[in-house]
């Protein structure tokens, strides 16, 4: 039987934890503002505007990116999160398809990335595929583009053309996505050694609002929404200490398995949980949309999709429908009555 990497990962992990401290330090590829790894503020974004060492890539749209960016910065012409994965399912793109992508706005395997959004976008995180992709320096930029303009620095308009790199992937921790395979026997046999944190909202925790099958939760999931881990009122991460108190019932003792509905709003969470030395963090990267929408997941709380709504907007639609077609009919005989009538010469 095959051994798959989480399993793996589990057996290891009592030696792993004493070694927390180290870990986090170590196997977090990426620079590090403060205390929180790949995460960068304006003032480190700033002093690397225009090195060649530095891809500073615009993960919004093309609207706002042509309405202002920052100096230097390309952009796939959409949302970085459709470019990388798909835009149904969340799923990233496969791997060699993520290296010709990446490849196209100049990241090689000897450039380091920069990505920046709106201000508490979580979906310019991209599910930590360039950490898993093995990018030399990965760093998401805190706060946003709004956190850079308050700051009233520099804004270009000017597209820019970015030279094509060759970028080939590295993966030094194939474990770190974990999927639904992966996870049903797991799950189904009592989930020892796991502990999943489910970052979506708590009306979908709760069932209350449901886009599957299935709603509900993985058996024995913490919600702490996405939200938890950002300011309010400026989109930026809390500070390590915050993020501490909001991960308090997270045990360090296990490994900790991410998951939302398409997979984004891991990101945050992945931050600070490696940052506060949590010595294995995965993420689950079908995410709830694929485990919401089997028969073979369990399911806590489950509640099935309520199809009677649909049903009844679809009957006022038909009945609307029949109801403009007899105008439309009724129009189109008083239009005849007007027409003048050919007289015979």
């Amino acid at each position: 039987m095959k051994t798959s990497p989480l399993t793996v990962g589990l057996s290891a992990l009592a030696a792993a934890v004493a070694l927390a401290p180290a870990l986090a330090r170590a196997d977090v590829m990426g620079v590090k503002t403060g205390q929180l790894a790949n995460v960068c503020d304006t003032t480190f974004v700033a002093s690397r505007i225009g090195s060649p060492d530095w891809v500073i890539l615009d993960g919004r749209d093309k609207e706002d990116y042509d309405a202002g960016h920052l100096p230097g910065a390309v952009s796939f012409g959409k949302t970085v999160v459709t470019v990388l994965k798909h835009p149904a399912d969340g799923r990233v793109t496969p791997v060699s398809r993520a290296e010709e992508l990446l490849g196209k706005i100049g990241v090689g395997n000897d450039k380091k990335l920069i990505v920046y959004g709106a201000a508490g976008d979580y979906h310019v995180t991209i599910e930590q595929y360039p950490i898993y992709l093995g990018v030399k320096d990965f760093c998401y930029m805190d706060g946003g583009f709004e956190a850079w303009t308050a700051e009233q620095r520099p804004v270009s308009k000017d597209s820019v053309q970015p030279k094509p790199a060759v970028f080939k992937a590295s993966i030094a921790n194939p474990g770190m996505y974990v999927s639904t395979a992966e996870l049903i026997p797991l799950v189904q046999g009592g989930a020892k050694g796991l502990v999943f944190v489910d970052t979506r909202s708590f009306k979908e925790f709760n069932a209350e609002e449901n886009t599957v099958i299935r709603g509900g939760r993985i058996p024995g999931a913490i919600n702490i929404e996405v939200k938890a881990n950002l300011d309010p009122k400026t989109g930026k991460m809390l500070p390590l200490e915050q993020l501490g108190q909001v991960y308090s019932k997270v045990p360090k003792d296990k490994t900790v398995v991410l998951y939302c509905h398409r997979g984004c709003r891991t990101g945050y969470a992945y931050y600070a949980l490696k940052a506060l030395g949590y010595p294995d963090v995965r993420v689950y990267e079908d995410g709830y949309v694929v485990w919401g929408n089997r028969f073979d997941t369990p399911v806590e709380n489950e509640h099935y999709f309520n199809l009677r709504p649909f049903a009844s907007r679809i009957n006022a639609l038909e009945k609307a429908n029949e109801e403009l077609e007899a105008k439309v009919e009724a129009l189109s005989e008083e239009l005849a009555k007007l027409r003048p009538r050919k007289t015979k010469g």
